[in-house]
């Protein structure tokens, strides 16, 4: 496990980007390497803004999985595109309230061994933000376990703001 900031995550774009690929291309995902594209994009602007953490998982140097996210801030729109009510006591979003765990993978072959648990936990440990929020895609049964297991509760759901985008379930966790 390792500990990535913005500048070293740069130089390693090209690695997650092909992991995103290959991960997300399996089902319950299918999506096309217009989506790795779109990650990389993504990719570059989160590793810029404020609380950006990333975490890698390694062996014998090759990348075999990782996850990252970022603080929110009242400009950043995670609050939109719901498509199911949820109370402004949890939109609300005053500077340094919330981190955002934009990604969490693990490739297939290195799963059921914790390791998702591990990033993960490196991530959140000694945030200075009060919750943290991510999405997981409901048919990602795997996930969505995993998530509930390790104390996150679905507080609604959103669409992504791209055409033929999937619907998300919407997680919060108080850290």
């Amino acid at each position: 496990m390792h500990h990535a900031d913005g500048d070293e995550a740069a130089r390693r774009i090209d690695e997650y980007r092909d992991l995103y690929g290959e991960i997300f291309a399996g089902a319950p995902y299918s999506w096309g390497p217009e989506y790795a594209e779109l990650f990389e994009r993504r990719f570059e602007t989160h590793r810029q803004q404020a609380g950006f953490a990333l975490v890698e998982a390694r062996t014998t140097g090759t990348l075999i999985g990782f996850g990252y996210g970022i603080s929110l801030s009242p400009a950043i729109p995670w609050w939109q595109n719901l498509i199911t009510s949820i109370p402004p006591e949890i939109t609300d979003e005053p500077p340094g309230r919330t981190w955002a765990l934009t990604e969490l993978m693990i490739g297939e072959r290195w799963r059921r061994l914790h390791l998702a648990e591990a990033v993960h936990d490196r991530l959140l440990a000694d945030r200075p933000e009060e919750r943290a929020t991510t999405t997981v895609l409901p048919a990602a049964t795997a996930a969505q376990a995993a998530m509930l297991k390790w104390g996150w509760e679905k507080v609604g759901q959103k669409r992504n703001p791209l055409p033929g985008a999937p619907i998300f379930d919407v997680l919060v966790k108080t850290l």
